[in-house]
């Protein structure tokens, strides 16, 4: 089998043989009791994460007899640290995601795979056969992807593209795809990520330029994949100059190639050890009303004009698991780990400041604060970040701190920010972002456009009195204690 240099491979190749890892350590638990799909599912769900707790396996789903719904199996750093084959520490976690960006690993296409062990085609497809949750209250429909990626093909290219959109289902053989944004037919394709990831040819690029030419676009979703694909989908990966994408990152952080097959009736290819594919095609001229949906800015989003997607064909492995998150602030997914990874790669490539370490995505927010992580070698070096960070991406709120700063630990960061910060030198009003608003009734939350960049930095700064060592151990000392952590038997 073929590995990456840099990375001893994964112990799985599928998401159930990932569940196993995780049942095996107590970090999955089987729930026989009957659940509703219909609200009660999403809030288990969300009562468990808000609980760190473990997954969740749920096997007698009310009016879905023999079917199986699993969430929460991908959040906790114990979970993580399976789904990489790497530490529990989550700054080394990023340097595995930051590398896997770098180095892609290649897939493999196969003749076969177990996602094709079922097929079901034309009139006999039925998405009301797959378990899918009314996730929270005030939801427009179900929603069938959350967890799923979209494969489209560059018209241009033929690289393929996977990403993670919101899915809901409309009937028994048609969903929305919402990609990106509001699109209305004849729209020009945009360009680049709107969370601040790099990569100009998205899928709705894909779609959009196939409609212009009265065209469809085949599409294909594979839902209930391996962790590390799901992570991709939902991660900013930018084709590198040989044209390889998420399922080559995937792969990098693996340790081990993704298997490939095609698809029955489009020319795409799908990870093999998918739970289940729906093939089919984006509709031409054609948009659906999708929404509201509980997001992860921590409100419901309504978004009308989104992509319509017809499916001609479902295949699926014997007993198939659903494999779905409920959106919000806080989800089954890390999105700290895996978008700070792709920020920080758009960041010094756009700017050429190579001194900055790290930049870090908190949950908090949902998009509006980074913070950065930097080595500070001269006065007003904060500032220059600052101002790039602005200039090259969209968050409101920008921190600075030194490269001795934990991230994630937000007592570091608000213990520098008090520390260091003289408001009248070292604050500084941020750009303006101004989201267009909404149509009338519209539930979509509309933050404020402007925040503020912070210089919470330390180092070669001009203090009036000297600014004595921080009373804290090493990061090097921590690093030790950490790689002992499971020796300890600590959490």
């Amino acid at each position: 089998m073929t590995t990456t240099p840099q990375r001893d491979p994964v112990s799985y190749k599928s998401m159930r043989a990932y569940m196993m890892s995780l049942e095996e350590r107590g970090l999955l638990k089987r729930i026989t009791a009957e659940v509703d799909l219909d609200y009660e599912v999403g809030a288990i769900s969300y009562r468990d994460l808000v609980r760190t707790g473990p997954g969740l396996l749920f096997e007698n789903i009310k009016d879905n007899p023999d079917k199986q719904l699993v969430t929460n199996i991908m959040y906790s750093l114990d979970q993580l640290s399976i789904a990489f084959n790497g530490p529990k520490d989550w700054v080394k976690l990023h340097d595995i995601v930051k590398q896997g960006m770098a180095d892609r690993l290649p897939s493999v296409k196969v003749d076969d795979g177990p996602v094709k062990e079922v097929k079901v085609f034309g009139e006999d497809v039925d998405l009301g056969e797959i378990p899918t949750p009314l996730w929270h209250e005030l939801d427009g429909g179900r929603y069938i992807a959350t967890t799923a990626g979209v494969v489209t093909v560059d018209p241009k290219t033929g690289a393929h593209n996977m990403g993670q959109y919101r899915s809901m289902i409309i009937d028994r053989n048609h969903t929305t795809v919402k990609i990106q944004g509001d699109f209305k037919v004849g729209a020009a394709p945009p360009r680049g990520s709107s969370y601040g990831g790099a990569g100009d040819r998205n899928g709705a690029v894909h779609v959009l330029e196939n409609e212009a030419e009265g065209k469809n676009t085949p599409c294909a979703i594979a839902i209930g994949m391996d962790p590390l694909l799901v992570l991709a989908a939902g991660t900013a990966v930018p084709e590198n100059d040989n044209g390889l994408s998420e399922y080559e990152a995937a792969g990098a952080w693996a340790g081990r190639p993704v298997d490939l097959v095609k698809c029955d009736t489009i020319d795409v290819w799908v990870p093999a050890e998918s739970e289940y594919i729906l093939e089919g095609e984006i509709l031409a001229g054609e948009r659906y009303y999708d929404g509201p949906h509980g997001e992860s800015s921590g409100f419901y989003n309504k978004n009308y004009e989104v992509f319509v997607f017809r499916v001609n064909a479902i295949t699926h492995r014997k007993a198939p698991i659903n494999f779905g998150l409920i959106c919000g602030r806080i989800e089954d997914y890390p999105r700290p780990l895996m978008r700070s990874g792709s920020i920080l790669q758009t960041l010094v490539s756009k700017s050429g400041l190579t001194n900055i370490r790290e930049v870090h995505f908190p949950d908090a927010g949902a998009g509006g604060v980074i913070i950065i992580r930097a080595a500070i070698e001269k006065e007003g070096q904060a500032k220059d970040i600052i101002d790039a960070a602005y200039a090259h991406l969209r968050y409101r709120w920008v921190v600075v701190v030194d490269e001795d700063c934990d991230v994630r630990d937000w007592n570091d960061v608000w213990w520098r920010i008090v520390s260091f910060a003289e408001p009248s030198q070292h604050v500084h009003m941020g750009a303006h972002l101004p989201r267009p608003l909404g149509r009338p009734g519209e539930m979509d939350f509309i933050p404020p456009s402007q925040g503020m960049g912070i210089d919470a930095t330390r180092e070669h700064k001009t203090t009036e009195f000297p600014v004595p060592p921080p009373s804290k151990p090493t990061m090097e000392i921590l690093d030790k204690v950490g790689e002992r952590w499971d020796e300890f038997g600590l959490p």
